[in-house]
């Protein structure tokens, strides 16, 4: 054994202590001296420090990335982040690993050997957009463009805009993601519904006072099933922290002991999936204790409108009186701001109610009553609330979610009576109860009238919050209205959106496109959504019912799907029902799969895999770059081999489609898909440039540290912006269909009734042409599986959450992170595992009626006896070819073959993914599982793989 060195100088006395040191300890030592000249002795590696933001999750914390010689050997957190102020967590710092790491494609690999083999060639770009677009047009032309299906990821790492606009331009209806109904679309929907802007996810950007460290008035916040400090560690653990130390009390309610949890003043641990019967305990106790804002209630929500019983929609004035005159009325009949009927307490009677301010209304509205309205009983929105709550007092809440009733009142009291308000996680998007969690949580901070106010949650930021006429709002940023005329802009009067969509037809006829034809095929391409005719909402995000797109590939109907083009990681690992799907994928005859590692959906289905960039290659001006008041520009730092950007990859396969069908105008609209992507670097650089305010991108994220975009604090925080005057001598009130905060949904109502406001001018009503009744308010409803049911044969309860380490199914051949978490750890309680004899760390058998899978003991006393808690996982090792059975790796510890997706939310589709029965036993480690550090070996980065290269399609 030797020790060799090379000096770039003539350090001799250090190389002698060096000497001394090893022949002292018995090691032989030659010295290895070489002759060198001064040039050389004096020089060093080229060190750069270059400015970006992390892309491991969609927080986006500004990191400063140090270089040698153009390869990047460090990251450390932007102390000049407004949240994280230099913190980062072990998601960013896997990134050097992840860049360099032996697992990262580098050129596009058509399979060579069957499915699962693992066996693969590389070929050239346009070969493989070529193999693509071929492929795509195949299915095309026998079946219809219906027969491509696009997969969609969640908020995470490589992207998400492009999956809609992509599908959009080619006119498939099939979009599936393992996040989307699962996972913020319910709070997407709330927060426009209710209120016409934000909701109350904490886990995103929405919830931003409770970090108002400059102007501080909160005093409570609720974190209802919210793990920030697991979702957003660099950024939202550390902003939580901040606030705790400013005196903001905390309420937490979780079946776990989250991080948050821990550092809680109360603690409600409620029995899993009981959050609903909760909510009502809360309502209850509000309003018997006249807890509520009952003049925000009265005149700035919905709840005093009397409602039809048979529409279930609040009355309008002109359908009692049909000779009203509706006095806030826009006369040029743009703007939309109804009058409606309440009851009224001066006269005793109902009455008209008209939208204007406080002090200048003609009524006196009651909020919780019911009245006779030309001889049918009504009752108001507030009413319906309170008849759905009416029994829930604190004795049957405490026995229905298993929390002392003392405890739940003492958190009711404490949020009730200080400035505060909600902030929600995404787990009960991950159940059939996603509708009436989110409405309710949101319900109640509208019901005591924690809006738009300092100190509370539901509040608008920035000064585009502000309003000089009504506030109006279309549900996304693709502009489906003006380009096919398709949708209502809530806000504007039903003559104004007919208006627009005459003319979106008019546009295509002056292009000498049948402009009606046009609109048809877009509105049938929408409506051919797998389940969206009974789950309406999905329209939101463009997005399918799973179960019924499974069944489509297995049968063939109601149409064939023949090409999946997967943009999103592993599905295997996030989704329920796993060797069903499996089953399914076999069928179709291509699948293309992007992402810059290959996965179980890689090596089980995939015939074409694209090589995509991670973040260090990944350049942007747009896409995840923005945490709280700061955007920053996404600069290439390396890049890899022949890696792409995703944005430009997608244009570039359905280019090669539009060229094998014989031209752009053989899909459904060729240009929609530039709502978001581009061809090259080029094309969008200007763009860029101008949002930034520079000159020339190019030059300008070289020093991309001095281009941030921060909006002043004191711009940030706005409120009361409904209570501003705008042109029609009117406040402003919110972009809802009444112009007020809407607690009792009526846009959920409609949207059942005929698919409002996704499809406008046409609508769609259920399965059987019907109209399907959606819950208004939050109504009492219990997971299908639950731990009120007896049930022997599976005696115990599983739910699922986040961990800090990882980020959807990303990371997990991140060897820094799989180190620290190799597998996913089963958290038990004590008196549970001493029941079924098992130790800290043994291995265990779960299993549900669905499916079965393993995982590792971990006992805590943060779950309660009954409960266990589990993260997903999947294992790149597995399908290593050392191992003696390969396999995709993504059956031995993944709760989701245990999940289930035949039970869904009525409005959401939101499939029961966590919540359920299983049973669990003694068992052993699965087969083809790394848990050892030096196994971890084979991820790490080699010097061969850090060569940097130019980037593909960067210029025209």
């Amino acid at each position: 054994m030797g020790f060799f060195f090379k000096s770039k100088g003539n350090n001799l006395s250090t190389l002698a202590s060096v000497a001394q040191i090893a022949t002292s300890i018995g090691l032989h030592y030659e010295p290895a001296l070489e002759e060198a000249d001064a040039e050389y002795a004096q020089s060093g590696p080229d060190r750069k420090k270059h400015h970006t933001c992390c892309h491991n999750c969609y927080n986006s914390c500004p990191v400063w990335v140090y270089t040698e010689d153009g390869v990047a050997v460090k990251i450390e957190g932007d102390e000049n982040g407004t949240l994280s102020k230099g913190a980062i967590c072990t998601k960013c710092l896997n990134q050097l690993h992840l860049v360099y790491s032996p697992r990262h494609i580098h050129h596009p690999m058509k399979r060579v050997g069957q499915r699962g083999a693992n066996e693969w060639e590389t070929i050239s770009w346009d070969k493989a957009f070529d193999l693509a677009g071929e492929q795509m047009a195949l299915a095309t032309k026998k079946y219809g463009p219906y027969s491509i299906m696009v997969g969609a990821g969640g908020g995470g790492t490589y992207g998400n805009v492009f999956q809609r606009v992509t599908q959009d331009a080619i006119g498939a209806p099939i979009c599936i993601s393992a996040g989307g109904c699962q996972c913020y679309l319910p709070a997407d929907c709330a927060g426009q519904w209710m209120r016409g802007g934000s909701n109350n996810r904490h886990e995103g950007n929405n919830a931003r006072e409770m970090w108002n460290a400059w102007h501080p008035t909160m005093e409570c916040v609720v974190l209802w099933g919210a793990q920030t400090s697991a979702s957003g560690a660099g950024y939202a653990a550390r902003a939580n922290a901040d606030m705790r130390e400013r005196g903001v009390k905390t309420i937490v309610v979780d079946p776990y002991l989250t991080e948050e949890a821990a550092k809680a003043d109360i603690w409600l641990p409620v029995r899993p999936m009981s959050d609903i019967a909760m909510l009502l305990g809360w309502f209850n106790y509000i309003i018997s204790n006249k807890l509520y804002d009952e003049q925000f209630c009265k005149y700035w929500t919905n709840y005093p409108f009397l409602i039809d019983p048979d529409t279930r929609l609040p009355l309008k004035a002109e359908e009692v009186w049909p000779d009203y005159v509706n006095p806030s009325a826009d006369p040029n009949g743009v703007y939309d701001t109804p009058a409606y009927v309440c009851f009224d307490a001066r006269t005793n009677s109902v009455q008209p109610f008209p939208f204007t301010l406080p002090q200048d209304s003609p009524v006196d509205p009651v909020v919780f009553a019911e009245a006779e309205v030309n001889g049918r009983m009504c009752k108001t929105g507030g009413q319906i609330q309170w008849e759905a709550c009416e029994e829930w007092d604190l004795k049957k809440t405490a026995e229905v979610t298993w929390v002392d009733a003392s405890t739940i009142e003492a958190a009711i009291r404490m949020y009730a009576t200080s400035l505060s308000g909600i902030g929600t996680g995404q787990f009960a998007d991950m159940s059939e109860l996603s509708s009436n969690f989110i409405f309710g949580t949101m319900a109640l901070d509208m019901l005591c009238g924690k809006v738009d106010k300092p100190g509370v949650v539901l509040t608008e930021q920035k000064p585009e919050s502000r309003h000089t006429t009504r506030p109006t709002h279309f549900w996304c940023g693709r502009p489906y209205q003006e380009t096919f005329g398709i949708g209502w802009t809530v806000g504007l009067t039903k003559e104004e959106n007919l208006r627009r969509s005459k003319a979106a037809v008019e546009r295509w006829n002056a292009k000498g496109v049948d402009g009606m034809a046009k609109q048809k095929e877009f509105v049938d391409y929408q409506m051919a959504r797998l389940g969206s005719d009974a789950h309406k909402a999905v329209h939101q995000w463009q997005l399918n019912e799973l179960a019924p797109v499974r069944e489509a590939l297995l049968t063939g109907e109601p149409y064939k799907v023949a090409v999946r083009w997967e943009q999103s990681g592993n599905k295997y690992c996030v989704m329920s029902n796993g060797e069903d799907w499996n089953r399914a994928y076999a069928t179709l005859d291509y699948t293309i799969h992007q992402q810059p590692h290959m996965t179980s959906t890689t090596i089980e289905d995939a015939d074409l895999f694209l090589p995509m960039q991670e973040w260090l290659e990944f350049e942007h001006g747009t896409e995840t770059v923005t945490q709280f008041n700061q955007t920053f520009m996404r600069k290439q730092i390396v890049h890899i081999g022949e890696t792409i950007d995703p944005f430009i990859c997608v244009t570039k396969v359905v280019d090669s489609l539009c060229e094998h069908l014989g031209g752009d105008d053989k899909i459904l609209d060729r240009d929609f898909q530039f709502n978001g992507t581009y061809r090259t670097k080029d094309d969008i650089y200007p763009e860029w440039a101008k949002m930034y305010g520079v000159d020339d991108w190019t030059s300008a994220v070289e020093h991309s540290e001095e281009h941030t975009l921060t909006v002043p604090i004191d711009d940030l925080y706005q409120y009361y912006q409904y209570l501003d005057i705008v042109d029609d001598g009117l406040p402003a009130g919110f972009a809802t269909l009444s112009r007020k905060c809407e607690p009792y949904v009526t846009m959920a109502v409609m949207n059942g009734h005929t698919g409002f406001p996704y499809n406008f001018p046409y609508e769609q009503t259920g399965p059987n042409g019907e109209w399907l009744e959606y819950d208004a308010v939050c109504t009492y409803k219990e997971q299908s599986e639950n731990m009120l049911q007896e049930d022997e044969e599976y005696p115990f309860y599983l739910t699922t959450g986040r961990i800090a380490h990882y980020h959807h199914t990303t990371l997990r051949n991140a060897p820094l992170s799989r180190e620290l978490i190799p597998v996913p750890d089963m958290r038990m309680n004590p008196v549970d595992a001493e029941k079924i004899g098992v130790k800290h760390g043994d291995w265990v058998e779960l299993s549900s009626r669905r499916g079965k899978t393993s995982g590792r003991v971990y006992i805590t006393k943060g779950v309660r006896p009954g409960v266990v808690m589990m993260e997903r996982f999947y294992f790149p090792e597995s399908y290593d070819r050392q191992q003696k059975k390969m396999t995709g790796g993504w059956r031995q510890c993944n709760v989701n073959l245990m999940a289930r997706d035949d039970v869904v939310n009525d409005t959401f589709a939101s499939a029961s993914w966590r919540g359920y029965r299983v049973n669990i036993k003694k068992g052993k480690k699965p087969d083809g599982i790394w848990t050892e550090p030096e196994e971890f070996g084979a991820f790490m980065p080699t010097r061969q793989m850090m060569n940097n290269t130019p980037e593909v399609f960067r210029h025209a």
